[in-house]
């Protein structure tokens, strides 16, 4: 039985990731800072982890003496280990990049057969965002390191489009330019399925999107429909949204970075190969039936 460490474990995609693993027979470590998080469900449908695991482990990437263990009898290291929100600590270099590296190096160390890392679709695109930019180091450090490896690129999550529910509820939605661009996000469980692919296959790249493709202004609407409102559109010029994200870079640079990703995914396609079965609007109501509507 081949033993997995999972980084980022907590996460949306971690979660998903543990479950597809014990379900095809693996022995999995996970890697987590608070325990506390463990017998919870994730805010998006994600399941607990504390039913799924063989091992917990206890660590915090970002500072390399407390995970010098997490690697110790590991055959393959699993992470999607990121920052997901500014923490007015650490930079997205400090995670993204350094807590990653720290892994690696630790995974090499300890004589681990192959690495795969979830990094971001139409990644090239992007590369004046520093989060891009962190995300890319590190995988040139990984195809560069001599293990074997495979960098997992989605072009985005069934809980990143949440925020169109929260946005029709509130009565009114912001779209970015026309809302005319073309993405097809993927569900976790469909995206794990993905990365444990991954893991057995031989493929050093793979791209992931899901079933259904949707302008943002349809998944908009679909979000509208599900909770049963129809909101006031407003539409932001992309101008306007750039500039936004320019000033708030004398605030935090990581808020800066979202600003700037919003921005960018609104004036082009992202459209990867489909992957899974997941419905959006299937997820858009059972999130809405679990937060009470």
């Amino acid at each position: 039985m081949k033993k997995v460490l999972v980084a980022g474990s907590t996460g949306y995609i971690g979660r998903y990731v543990v479950q597809e693993l014990k379900h095809r027979g693996y022995w999995v470590r996970a890697m987590v800072r608070d325990t506390g998080k463990i017998k919870q469900a994730g805010p998006h449908l994600e399941p607990a982890l504390a039913p799924l695991v063989d091992e917990i482990f206890v660590g915090q990437a970002t500072q390399p003496s407390s995970i010098e263990e997490a690697c110790t009898g590991i055959d393959i290291v699993f992470s999607s280990l990121g920052m997901t929100r500014p923490d007015f600590v650490h930079s997205c270099f400090d995670v993204d990049y350094k807590a990653n590296l720290n892994l690696l190096r630790l995974a090499m160390k300890a004589g681990v057969k192959k690495f795969v890392y979830v990094s971001v679709f139409n990644a090239h695109k992007m590369m004046e965002i520093q989060n891009i930019q962190a995300h890319e180091k590190f995988v040139d450090e990984l195809r560069a390191s001599g293990i074997d490896y495979a960098v997992v690129r989605p072009t985005g999550y069934y809980s990143d489009m949440a925020q169109f529910l929260n946005m029709a509820r509130s009565g009114i939605m912001m779209t970015l330019g026309q809302g005319d661009k073309r993405s097809n996000p993927i569900h976790g469980a469909d995206l794990a399925r993905v990365c444990v692919d991954a893991i057995e296959g031989n493929d050093t790249v793979i791209e992931a999107g899901g079933p259904e493709t949707f302008s943002y202004r349809e998944v908009a609407d679909l979000a509208a429909e599900v909770v049963g409102k129809q909101p006031f559109v407003a539409s932001v010029p992309i101008w306007l949204a750039d500039g936004v994200a320019a000033v708030t870079g004398f605030i935090n640079r990581d808020i800066q970075d979202i600003a700037m990703f919003a921005s960018s995914v609104s004036k082009m396609d992202s459209v990867a190969p489909a992957h899974g079965t997941h419905k959006l609007r299937d997820f858009f109501t059972d999130m809405n039936r679990q937060q009470g509507h």
